[in-house]
């Protein structure tokens, strides 16, 4: 590092100003401590599999095999943007194989894409605080993102295969360069935008409502007298927004194309799975989720969120010529939210089209910390009342993320269960018994995960209870234990409260919290 760069460095340092820099140095501490949680965890749910398509697909590319790798991404369920991301992953496994030799099916290697998730969870932080500064003072953006990150929704897919924090992110981005976009080169900035958001949708597809919050946002923007273009202009960036968007629609179903299938078949295909679950909660589903799992720091954000979405419709019927553009921005964003909330909400419990998970309510916690800190900006208005409730929320966020960070660590997972206990290869499993009375029970194929170069031993020894993914889940059967050692017993990792709204009911749920599941292995 030379001197100049050096000197930059400092200067940049001292310019961000005291609060920020000690945000930056929590924000690390953050990230070091969600770092300790990975290396358990993957390939716990069934959707973690198409990880491991992905990295086959970078297999066959490497290879020199690009059809093939292109038939591997839209193999995805309709997520060809994830397989694609996850090359930058999947080469970090290909470095630890060829450096270390560690075999990419191992929980040693896969903490290579974990800690990735890491990184991407923190860049949405980031991007959030530039997303709130765009509106609030300092004190009241930095507690935003504390109170954002302590949420266990923020937290709770770190240790996962699957791209929820990566849509998000991509989102994130096109937001923020949305709400800074310049006067001119609008049509530009527009476009790119437009070109995230696709990018976004293509990693999860369950997050359709970004591109139309995007548009929404962007057209208010247009239209407040503070933007400055004549009339028969004044549309055209938002047409840009459009064409980027579906630029890389039409990208992802060429490609699909040349490998043979469509793109847009599997996306209408998949939009028609997303049915685990009850359409009975479409309305009071994130009430019972910020409830059970995020406790009293989950309440307080749901009433201050609507505190906040009255006040800013109040504000979108005041003088047009009163309002600054970002308050447009502000309105158009928290109310745009809501009505993605309610339009899905309406979905769920009246059309019976799709179903709310937790990871659904992943795309609208920024949202909810948003409104409430458009409620909290309206009670803080003395300096010395702003300090104590900047104050009080940063205290709440440090016990809410230690709270999760003490819960997290006790989770375990079969994969895990089964690698530690010497379990390598299917072929030493004897039988697989559930406690659960469906005989369709979702069932892994892989246990262990598998390592290949390694010897075992063929003649099946292990008998393992609740090994399986149980949906769905009608009743409670005790399974008597097989003759045998018992070697290893540790309760079912559903049993932890944010996972039971993956899928689950409400009376699943019920059942989850009411009896004791467990993963038991039985040996010789």
């Amino acid at each position: 590092m030379t001197a100049n760069t050096r000197w930059r460095l400092r200067h940049w340092w001292h310019q961000v100003g005291r609060p920020q820099r000690l945000a930056l140095l929590v924000g690390v501490v953050v990230t070091l401590v969600r770092l300790s949680l990975v290396g358990k965890g993957t390939m716990a749910f069934i959707d973690e599999r198409r990880y491991i398509t992905a990295m086959l697909g970078l297999r066959e590319l490497c290879a020199g095999h690009g059809l093939a790798f292109l038939q591997a991404i839209h193999s995805m369920g309709a997520r060809p943007g994830d397989g694609l991301w996850r090359v930058i992953p999947g080469l970090g496994q290909a470095a630890l194989l060829l450096g270390l030799g560690l075999n990419p099916n191992a929980p040693p290697s896969l903490q290579a894409p974990q800690a990735f998730n890491v990184l991407i969870i923190s860049a949405n932080a980031l991007l959030l605080y530039k997303i709130y500064r765009r509106f609030f003072g300092v004190g009241l953006a930095l507690l935003g993102v504390a109170l954002y990150s302590s949420l266990v929704n923020t937290n709770v897919y770190l240790r996962h295969l699957l791209p929820y924090d990566h849509a998000l992110f991509f989102f994130l981005g096109a937001l923020w360069l949305l709400l800074s976009a310049p006067k001119d080169r609008l049509l530009r900035r527009y476009a790119l935008v437009g070109f995230l958001a696709g990018i976004s949708y293509a990693v999860y597809p369950g997050y359709f409502m970004g591109p139309a919050l995007l548009l929404v946002v962007g057209a208010a923007r247009l239209l407040s007298p503070q933007a400055e273009l004549r009339q028969p202009y004044r549309f055209w960036p938002v047409a840009g927004l459009l064409l980027g968007f579906l630029a890389v629609l039409a990208f992802l179903e060429l490609s699909a194309r040349a490998a043979g299938t469509s793109y847009f078949a599997s996306s209408r295909y998949i939009a028609g799975t997303i049915l685990q679950g009850s359409f009975a909660e479409g309305f009071s589903f994130i009430g019972q989720y910020y409830w059970a799992v995020e406790k009293w720091l989950g309440a307080g954000l749901l009433l201050l969120f609507g505190a906040g979405l009255l006040r800013c419709g109040r504000a979108s019927f005041s003088s047009a010529g009163h309002i600054s553009v970002v308050s447009i921005e502000l309105q158009s964003l928290v109310i745009g939210a809501f009505a993605a909330w309610l339009g899905y909400a309406c979905l769920v419990a009246l059309g019976h089209q799709l179903v709310f998970y937790g990871r659904i309510l992943h795309f609208f916690a920024p949202f909810v910390v948003l409104g409430a800190l458009v409620a909290l900006q309206a009670i803080t208005t003395r300096p010395r009342l702003a300090r104590w409730t900047v104050g009080l929320g940063l205290v709440v966020a440090v016990v809410s993320f230690a709270d999760f960070v003490r819960a997290y660590r006790q989770v375990d997972y079969p994969c895990d269960v089964a690698y530690r206990h010497g379990i390598l290869d299917v072929r030493q499993i004897a039988a697989i018994q559930t406690t659960g009375c469906e005989p369709s029970v979702l069932n892994y194929r892989l246990f262990g995960p598998a390592i290949r170069n390694r010897p075992t031993r063929p003649t099946p020894r292990y008998r393992l209870v609740n090994f399986a993914y149980l949906y769905p889940l009608t009743c409670y059967r005790p399974v008597p234990l097989p003759a045998g050692r018992v070697v290893a017993t540790t309760p079912y990792f559903i049993k932890y409260a944010p996972y039971q709204f993956e899928g689950h009911s409400g009376a699943e749920r019920a059942l989850l919290r009411q009896y004791a599941f467990d993963f038991v292995i039985v040996g010789e």
